[in-house]
Parts: C-alpha cells; sequence; structure tokens
C-alpha cells in the first residue's frame, strides 16, 4: 500500500506536467501555475491545478479540476459597467494547456482531459476556465503480472 499515491501527489503530477516555459511565458508576469489555491489577485493570470478525489483501490482513479484564470474585461453596457470574462486569453489558455494533461501516459501515472473547458466567474469577480482531468496511479507492486 506504500505505491499507492493520495491527492496531494496526484495534483504534483498534474501541475509538473503543465508548469512548464512555455506556458510560464504566456502567463506573464507575477503569474503562476499553482496547486490547490489561487494566491494572487483577480488582475494576474494563472493556473490552478486541484484534486477532487483519488481512490484507496489497486487501480486508483482521481479527478481534479485545472482552472485557468484572467482578468475580467470591464466594458459599458447601458451606461453601467460590466466585468465580462476575457474569452480569447481563457481560449488561449485552455487551448495551451489541454494538450499537457490530454491522454499523457507517464511511467507511474497516465492523465487525460474528462471535460472540455467550461467559463466560471470565480468571487474575487476574475474569471476562470475550468477543465476537468481524470488520473490513474499506476502501481509498481504487480511487477509479477
Amino acid at each position: 500500500m506504500s505505491d499507492y499515491k493520495d491527492v496531494f501527489d496526484m495534483v504534483t503530477d498534474v501541475r509538473k506536467l503543465i508548469d512548464v516555459p512555455a506556458i510560464t511565458a504566456l502567463l506573464g508576469t507575477g503569474a503562476r501555475v499553482e496547486a490547490s489555491i489561487k494566491s494572487t489577485g483577480p488582475s494576474v493570470k494563472g493556473i490552478i491545478v486541484n484534486g477532487l478525489s483519488i481512490s484507496n483501490t489497486a487501480d486508483q482513479i482521481g479527478f481534479g479540476n485545472v482552472n485557468c484564470y484572467a482578468p475580467a474585461i470591464s466594458s459599458t453596457v447601458n451606461g453601467k459597467t460590466v466585468l465580462l470574462a476575457d474569452q480569447e486569453t481563457l481560449s488561449n489558455l485552455a487551448k495551451a494547456v489541454k494538450p499537457l494533461i490530454d491522454g499523457i501516459y507517464m511511467t507511474d501515472f497516465r492523465v487525460w482531459v474528462e471535460s472540455l473547458p467550461t467559463i466560471t466567474q470565480d468571487t474575487d469577480g476574475s474569471y476562470f476556465a475550468n477543465m476537468t482531468y481524470r488520473y490513474q496511479s499506476i502501481q509498481n507492486n504487480f511487477n509479477n503480472i
């Protein structure tokens, strides 16, 4: 059982796939690829990887989210200022991240995108594109099979 992974291991594995120079360059200054919680303000782009659950069985299936954040765009509608999703930025981030986590086979895990991005507004006013991923830990305690 010591080879089993927990949700923290799962998030670390997926985050490492995304936290690469091409993505950090796309995010820009001050932005980060983080685990679980966004530590930057609503005016900063970022990517958050979180884990929802992972089973405690031999095949260890887990689920989590990758949230690609972008600041809201201010627009005026009928004389009122409204905050809208920056769909172009969210789309570009999601399209850059998806191939890094979809159908990836590593020596000790595999991961794939379970659902394509949907846009949601966070409580701080920023918007994020949410992708659900599915994860499977590959155990090394079955080498005799």
